[in-house]
């Protein structure tokens, strides 16, 4: 599985960005959002297990449920990132990498065998829910990765009301967000 978190791959092949040729995360015409990131992020409390409550559309986790992240920290202020997903055959899948926090808010994150992305964490309270972003810009077009992330299975509407408000307050439209599933029934590692 891709980075179920984030990942967005930007490989140049003959001088043309992938990017532009084929739409791994949502796309659409216009500009990358100015956007604020956590400027008091602290990686500590963010370890441990987060559930995708809600995602934009990517190819990688295209006919996903079940999709959870687990970072551990691995010393020295990197992070181990442990994707994990049920493919549409029901099989289990996962892919594990590293992050680091780069600038307030930011981590950069590599998967092996892909460029290293950025993972802009808006907002988080660390306990409930977590709100991240990317947005690569190739001429007029913009692919927009988004997440929202819960500590459990579920989220009260609450809570996912205040998530989405954050990417509102960014100048990114929600509508692209879509649900995924998380159950009993998932794959979960322990």
């Amino acid at each position: 599985m891709q980075s179920a978190v984030l990942l967005c791959v930007v490989a140049v092949v003959g001088g043309v960005s992938a990017m532009s040729v084929t739409p791994f995360g949502h796309v659409s015409k216009g500009l990358c959002p100015n956007i604020t990131n956590k400027e008091d992020f602290d990686p500590v409390p963010y370890l441990g297990r987060w559930y995708e409550m809600e995602r934009f559309f990517m190819i990688w986790e295209n006919h996903m449920d079940c999709v959870n992240a687990i970072y551990n920290d691995l010393g020295e202020g990197e992070v181990e990132v442990h994707n994990t997903a049920r493919t549409q055959g029901g099989a289990f899948t996962d892919i594990i990498g590293s992050a680091e926090v780069t600038e307030p808010g930011v981590l950069l994150v590599h998967f092996p065998g892909h460029v290293a992305a950025k993972y802009h964490v808006l907002d988080t309270d660390y306990e409930t829910f977590t709100a991240v972003y990317n947005c690569v810009q190739e001429a007029n077009l913009k692919f927009e990765y988004a997440w929202i992330l819960s500590r459990s299975m579920t989220m009260d509407e609450a809570t996912l009301e205040t998530a989405r408000q954050v990417f509102i307050s960014n100048n990114i439209d929600i509508n692209f967000f879509s649900t995924t599933y998380q159950g009993d029934d998932c794959p979960y590692l322990p």
